[in-house]
């Protein structure tokens, strides 16, 4: 009982004490984002006894914006196991009415389990606002008294009664940040006033004289009492009359302080700064005027007496005792020194009282170089000839050396006129001497770099309206600027002046620059001075001084030929394309008219049969080179596709061969083929494994002279398929082996060279198999033994085996394989057939076949000619050209669609292009089918004759 009571009475005197402290305390569970806070502490936050508190409400709501990701990132930290589990902040919290107080937060995480988490966190909290104040009011009243003790260096060494009231208007100014700050001296017959040296910042100048009567007769008596005039609005003022108000707003004056300097019951002078913007003044920054005041006008005062004060002795021996300089005074006629101040110690390291009795004890410290040039120049002055004023080093007794400015004047004569006093003042300038040099070799260096770099390198200043930057002036330019912009006599001068239509953004770019201090690089045209420019732009100096530095080079050569050179290889693609295309339409009547030769001619005529071949294996031949010159075109602009599945490679090999086999007998070469027994499956594009495959079968076929041997095998290296094609025919050099894959590259470039082509075959195949993620190399031993080419494909084991067509019951057969056209078997009631192509042989070749297939055939050679006919007829099918003069084919099939109102109607694109922006074009314009010509005839014929068919049993 008694430790009970023990302990509720410890505890009872935790909460008087945390009573009478003002703490507040809190427990906080962070897996539940639940807070328990004391009563002192929800009385603090001004919040109700019962208000709920989570770390959540009191982000959202309690802690300052401001302060809240700063508060939690600090609350994550105590709450990691891997902390320290400490929390310590001072931040601000916003009460319901909108007052903000500062609140220091302390707690401890407590942890538990393994691995350890937060379970709870118990805290204080303390109201620390007032020591915050505290802390704004010292910092304020420091810079206030940092702000005198500068104004006061500054000032002190100005002789220039005028300077002293322009730096101390200035520096004022620029420290309350207002736009204006004036002096205005009371004249003595207390009538007029006269304002000069005023600071003005984008307002006109007060400089200049009034009459005190001109103005409100309360205000001046205000100041004539010493009782400060104070305006924090002169728009929402109710004691400033309207003919007050609108002086005020012709003078661009909206809130302002006058202090009034009265001396001996006098008004003497004002002090006023004044804002175009409404202010809340402090009474520190009051205080701060009317001292500011009493200092300029001290500062005035002395300038102006300094002349008199100069020949007082006390004034002298303050000024000797403060002054960092040697003040003497030699008698000439004893030739001795009788007074030097302090600092004589100090600078030359010598006893004054040793250098009373004795002067050579300053001359003694003269460095050897320069003692006899001061000793000449002083014995002068001492005779009557000119003046004394030099600099010279000493030598201390340690070694080191100082510099020395040292000036003298006559300040007495005998009433003979020789000299009988001398004044002078030595003053250390070691410091100067050093700065300098070092000065000097600086601008050197830089002086050097300015003017030997090519790059163009201005130093401006900005100039803003409004807040916006606007213009700049030209403050410094190289030589190399003229070049680079063409801009003469730049100096001094604004761009605007210079390129009055200079575009907006460059102000913008440069006035971001000067306003965060962050470097910029960037490339950007001035359409004003027809040049384009690679700019590194940086500010200089300091805040207050709006200049920004540019190093830039004129690039406009450099972007015409990166432009010339981008539209040649545009011209280049271009043309590949076009060529293909070109290419492409004598092939389909020439294909037609082989069929037309088959079906007239007939098997017995072996003549007509050997030329059809013939003609067949040329078109052949030309088909392949298209299809490799639209292949590369297409690869160069990263227009080709790969449409990949799964696929097993020992059949495509197989079938490469057959495919090939025929061509070999024919031209008596031996073609070997070795394959694995199981199956090797790869993610592949099928078409163009064959592709590829063809390429190198063709090519070595081409390069093996009759009688000679390929052989094509394909086995599993690891997770590759490694496909090898190799021959024993010409062979290889050295020289050629690194280039066979280049485009356009032909081994044998003579006039007699037996084999034709374009040189596509082999950088097809390699740009191919690149896009498969393999690879493909060529071997040689040599010219006259042979050559291997080598293709390495990823194979894909969990690739699933794809179902051959064999397999399926009732499959169908291929309709890839067309059949002769005198077979094909067309429906005679939807055979009704529109051939259109702006080409005639093409379109009456095919329309002719079509005949003879048995179709009923129209044909139109202009795409309005095939709308009309199309409307008239209403064909089952039409075969149609893209490209036609009068209305191209897209166009052309909206209208037959539209015109059909839903009537089936079967649409072929038959065209040259085929991109697959092209076939994407066709599919939106309402075909069903893209062909690319040339195909194959009987395809056409059979394509018709199946969807006809299908067609007309839909229809039943």
């Amino acid at each position: 009982m008694n430790r009970t009571g023990d302990h509720d009475a410890g505890n009872q005197r935790i909460q008087l004490a945390l009573d009478a402290a003002g703490i507040g305390s809190f427990t906080y569970y962070p897996q539940e984002d639940r807070g328990e806070p004391d009563a002192r502490l929800l009385a603090m936050l001004g919040l109700p006894p019962d208000a709920p508190m989570s770390l959540a409400i009191a982000l959202a709501t309690v802690i300052h914006p401001e302060e809240r990701d700063d508060y939690a990132r600090a609350v994550a930290q105590a709450l990691d196991p891997a902390g320290e589990g400490l929390l310590q902040e001072d931040i601000r919290v916003v009460l319901p009415d909108g007052a903000c107080r500062w609140v220091s937060v302390t707690a401890r995480t407590s942890f538990e389990g393994m691995p350890p988490r937060a379970v709870r966190m118990d805290g204080v909290v303390i109201d620390i606002s007032a020591r915050k104040d505290a802390e704004a009011k010292l910092r304020a009243v420091a810079g206030s008294q940092n702000f005198l003790v500068s104004l006061g260096d500054a000032l002190r060494p100005v002789e220039d009664p005028a300077e002293v009231m322009r730096q101390a208007m200035h520096r004022l100014a620029q420290h309350l940040d207002v736009n204006r700050c004036y002096y205005s001296e009371v004249e003595r017959n207390g009538v007029h006033c006269v304002v000069q040296n005023s600071f003005n910042r984008g307002v006109r100048s007060l400089d200049g004289r009034y009459r005190l009567d001109d103005y409100n007769s309360s205000k001046i008596g205000m100041l004539r009492s010493a009782r400060n005039f104070v305006l924090n609005d002169a728009e929402s003022d109710e004691e400033i009359t309207a003919e007050e108000r609108e002086r005020y707003r012709a003078l661009e004056i909206r809130s302002l302080i006058n202090v009034p300097l009265v001396k001996n019951r006098r008004l003497i002078a004002v002090l006023g700064i004044s804002d175009v913007r409404p202010r809340k003044w402090s009474a520190d920054e009051i205080e701060l005027v009317r001292e500011t005041a009493e200092r300029t006008w001290a500062a005035v005062e002395r300038a102006r007496a300094e002349a008199a004060l100069r020949q007082s002795e006390e004034r002298f021996q303050q000024v000797a005792r403060t002054v960092d300089a040697v003040l003497y005074v030699i008698d000439a006629t004893e030739n001795r020194v009788v007074y030097v101040n302090d600092a004589y110690y100090r600078l030359w390291k010598f006893d004054p009282a040793r250098l009373h009795r004795r002067r050579q004890g300053w001359l003694d410290r003269l460095h050897p170089d320069d003692s006899a040039r001061v000793r000449a120049l002083f014995d002068a002055f001492l005779a009557g000839e000119g003046s004394f004023e030099t600099e010279y080093r000493i030598v201390l007794d340690d070694g080191s050396e100082r510099w020395v400015h040292d000036r003298a004047t006559v300040a007495s004569r005998n009433e003979d006129g020789s000299v009988r006093a001398i004044t002078g003042m030595a003053a250390d300038i070691t410091q100067e001497k050093l700065a300098e040099r070092l000065l000097r070799q600086s601008e050197e260096k830089y002086r050097t770099l300015f003017e030997s770099i090519d790059q163009g390198f201005c130093l401006f200043e900005m100039i803003y309206e409004g807040g916006r930057p606007m213009d700049y002036r030209f403050l410094e330019v190289n030589p190399a600027f003229e070049r680079q912009t063409g801009l003469v006599n730049a100096v001094g001068r604004t761009i605007r002046e210079l390129a009055p239509a200079h575009e907006q953004d460059w102000y913008d770019i440069y006035g971001e620059v000067e306003r965060t201090g962050k470097p910029l690089r960037f490339v950007r045209r001035a359409e004003a001075l027809d040049r384009d420019f690679d700019v590194y732009a940086f500010r200089v100096g300091t805040d207050d001084a709006p200049r920004v530095a540019a190093l830039f080079a004129d690039i406009t050569d450099r972007r015409r030929m990166e432009e010339a050179l981008l539209r040649a290889d545009r011209r280049k693609d271009e043309f590949l394309a076009t060529l293909a295309h070109e290419l492409r339409n004598p092939l389909a009547p020439i294909r037609t008219g082989l069929e037309l030769l088959r079906r007239m001619h007939g098997a017995a005529e072996a003549d007509a049969k050997s030329l059809i071949g013939m003609m067949d294996t040329q078109v052949q031949h030309l088909v392949r080179m298209v299809d490799d010159l639209l292949d590369i075109s297409r690869i160069s602009r990263g227009k080709v596709e790969l449409h990949r599945r799964c696929v097993d490679l020992v059949a495509e090999v197989r079938t490469a061969a057959e495919a090939m086999r025929a061509t070999c007998e024919a031209g008596g070469r031996r073609l070997s083929v070795y394959l694995p027994d199981s199956r090797m499956m790869g993610h592949v594009d099928a078409t163009r494994v064959m592709q590829v495959l063809g390429n190198l079968l063709s090519n070595a076929y081409k390069f093996t002279s009759e009688g000679g041997h390929i052989a094509l095998s394909l086995e599993r290296e690891g997770d590759h398929a490694v496909i090898r094609v190799r021959d024993d025919g010409i062979g290889i050099a050295d020289a050629h082996i690194e280039q066979i894959f280049a485009t356009f590259m032909q081994v044998d470039t003579s006039i007699e060279r037996k084999q034709t082509g374009l040189g596509l075959g082999l950088a097809v195949a390699k740009e191919l198999v690149a896009m498969h993620g393999g690879s493909i190399r060529a071997r040689s031993p040599g010219l006259g033994q042979g050559s291997e080419f080598v293709v390495r494909l990823p194979l894909d084991e969990h690739a699933a085996a794809p179902p051959s067509a064999d397999a399926r019951p009732g499959a169908p057969a291929s309709p890839c394989q067309p059949r002769p056209v005198d077979q094909l078997d067309v429906a005679q009631a939807s055979n009704r057939v529109l051939v259109v192509d702006d080409n005639r042989a093409s379109a009456d070749t095919l329309a002719l076949l079509l005949r003879l297939s048995g179709f009923d055939v129209r044909v139109a050679y202009e795409g309005s000619e095939a709308v009309r006919q199309a409307r008239e007829w209403g064909p089952d099918a039409v075969v149609m050209d893209i490209g036609m003069p009068d209305l191209n084919g897209y166009e052309a099939c909206r209208r037959m669609r539209a015109d059909a109102s839903g009537r089936p109607m079967f649409v072929v694109a038959l065209t040259g292009w085929g991109g697959a922006e092209d076939k994407a074009a066709s599919r939106n314009a309402g075909f069903d089918v893209h062909l690319v010509k040339p195909v194959e005839p009987g395809a056409v014929a059979e394509l018709l004759a199946l969807q006809l068919e299908l067609q007309a049993q839909g229809s039943k």
